[in-house]
């Protein structure tokens, strides 16, 4: 029951968007915003995922790709956006796959909704960001492989916002690879020398599971709520600890169970290492946290957890043999 409910996290939807932001080599930043205007802040989300706006009290404008309104920051911090704007639609994932609905016209009359009252949004603009899912033909790392200007309006005032996108160099695997050997050699060693010792290989899925909890919410709080960071992220590792915590706490569990409970842990920690695979070969990463401690995290808790897996498979083989042989 326990590994069904992860499985369906792994693949619940993300609050806001389809398409929230993932690893990625190519890395987007802001040249300009001309002309200046104080207050205004503009920040690239994610690598080059997504472009937020502060309004900072302004009234701030945003037109869609046909030059229709799209989104509309108010002077109280109100931000609403035009949902039959085809923006509204194409923005709704990356590589704007989305198709266009029979209310998305760009001359239609706007239809406003409230999407936030801060003052401060990020969305998906396909003007930031390479648009394919297969690198640049004839470029490559260190390649500069967008130039583009987003229009806006601030007080009225026509404001362009400039912004290049960069192809970034590949990350080192050396900190990540010997973090993964490290923690298989600690992993097999601890099991093996204790391997009678139900509660090890428990501790062992727990401590990783600790750690890989604290990169799932790293990342989720790095992002704003409208990018629609994963649940996943951080609702797997958070579920392997408690499963594994359960198991340490309460006494009277048989070995079956506790070797049992250490395989369920281990498979949630499976599960979100493969769903956070890309974190290994990809140069940004969307976390404020050090990308390499992101990495070496990422790395040693996927070990441990196959450690903790095979570990758990084995003894509870073992425990059901004279079981089986007891029946025949």
């Amino acid at each position: 029951m326990v590994v069904t409910f992860g499985v369906m996290l792994a693949g619940w939807p993300s609050p806001a968007f389809a398409d929230p932001p993932r690893p990625t080599d190519y890395r987007t930043e802001i040249v300009s915003v001309t002309p200046a205007v104080p207050g205004i802040e503009v920040a690239i989300i994610g690598g080059d995922a997504f472009i937020e706006i502060d309004a900072g009290g302004h009234e701030v404008t945003i037109p869609g790709y046909e030059g229709e309104p799209y989104l509309r920051f108010d002077g109280d911090g109100t931000v609403t956006e035009n949902v039959v704007s085809p923006a509204h639609f194409f923005n709704l994932d990356r590589y704007s796959q989305t198709r266009l609905p029979p209310e998305a016209d760009a001359t239609a009359a706007p239809v406003w909704e409230v999407v936030d009252t801060d003052g401060r949004f990020a969305w998906h603009d396909h003007r930031t960001h390479w648009m394919q899912e297969e690198p640049p033909l004839g470029l490559g790392p260190g390649d500069q492989i967008l130039d583009s200007v987003i229009p806006i309006t601030v007080d009225g005032m026509p404001v362009e916002i400039a912004v290049v996108s960069v192809w970034m160099a590949p990350p080192s695997r050396g900190p990540w690879l010997l973090a993964g050997l490290f923690a298989a050699v600690v992993g097999v060693a601890t099991v093996a020398r204790c391997g009678r010792r139900q509660r090890v290989s428990v501790a062992v899925v727990g401590l990783a599971a600790l750690a890989a909890l604290g990169m799932g919410l790293w990342q989720t709080w790095s992002l704003p709520a409208e990018t629609g960071p994963p649940i996943a992220h951080w609702a797997l590792p958070a579920v392997a600890l408690l499963v594994a915590l359960s198991a340490l706490v309460w006494a009277r569990w048989s070995a079956f169970t506790v070797r049992s409970l250490a395989l369920v842990a281990g498979v949630q920690l499976v599960v979100w290492t493969v769903l956070r695979i890309d974190v290994l070969s990809r140069a940004i990463l969307p976390t404020d946290a050090p990308f390499w401690l992101d990495r070496v995290v990422t790395a040693s808790a996927g070990v441990l957890a196959v450690v903790t897996v095979y570990a758990s498979v084995l003894a509870i083989t073992r425990l059901m043999l004279p079981a089986s042989r007891a029946a025949a």
